[in-house]
């Protein structure tokens, strides 16, 4: 028993989380930011994407900076910190929340017709993202199907699952994250769900009254396209807005 307690403690010690220096300067931006220290906040998040761990950070921590160089009053370079994020950080993920972080930031400046195209384009990006936790869904499914024909596993009777969708290849899902990111998507995709998602940004432009027109188009675009591209999101507002 005492080799065997003397292991855990042993396991424990040796398992000490590392503190990461870029995410501490980080910490210290945000207590300079709350005090309102807003042009040291900045230098001090600069300080952070350049020393060690940096490397580690991701995506919505690095768009701290643009977000507090707009509190700086530094509106122009926050702007172009946001898109060059927006270039480095391609993946699914990271490009749903730097749209949206985009519509915040132009929302602040009070630019709501600029706001509402990043609205859209955040719609997008999610629904491109939730398309791609689908698929990756359903090759999970598939790939456990094939380890257990593999390794000989064979399905429990006693302990059946909720199935919520097939593969292309006939297979169950029966992940209940594949059923919300499926309704996620519908719902986003709908006239409905476009128009909850702008209809504030809407009134603040004082276009209010376009709401259902712009929404049945962005509708019939999501719903016509697997993936999406800015101009085209850009064209279609153009077309109602202005």
């Amino acid at each position: 028993m005492f080799n065997f307690l003397k292991g855990i403690f042993s396991s424990n010690k040796g398992s000490r989380v590392e503190i990461n220096p870029a995410r501490e300067m980080l910490k210290k931006a945000t207590v300079l930011k709350k005090e309102k220290k807003y042009d040291e906040a900045c230098n001090k998040l600069k300080q952070a994407f350049l020393s060690e761990g940096a490397s580690d950070l991701l995506a919505k921590e690095r768009m701290r900076l643009p977000m507090y160089l707009q509190l700086a009053k530094k509106n122009d370079e926050g702007w172009k910190i946001l898109n060059e994020i927006n270039v480095e950080y391609t993946d699914v993920f990271s490009q749903a929340e730097i749209a949206n972080q985009m519509r915040v930031f132009l929302q602040k400046e009070k630019n709501y017709i600029q706001a509402i195209l990043f609205s859209i384009w955040n719609i997008c990006k999610e629904v491109e993202r939730d398309r791609f936790n689908i698929q990756s869904s359903i090759n999970l499914t598939d790939q456990c199907v094939l380890n257990k024909a593999e390794f000989g596993f064979e399905e429990d009777e006693d302990e059946k699952e909720t199935v919520y969708g097939k593969t292309p290849k006939g297979n169950p899902i029966t992940d209940s994250a594949y059923k919300m990111f499926i309704d996620r998507v519908n719902k986003n995709i709908s006239k409905s769900g476009v128009s909850d998602s702008i209809s504030t940004l809407l009134k603040k432009a004082n276009k209010e009254e376009l709401i259902d027109s712009l929404s049945k188009s962005i509708s019939n675009y999501l719903h016509s396209s697997k993936q999406y591209e800015l101009r085209e999101v850009r064209e279609i507002i153009k077309s109602i807005l202005l």
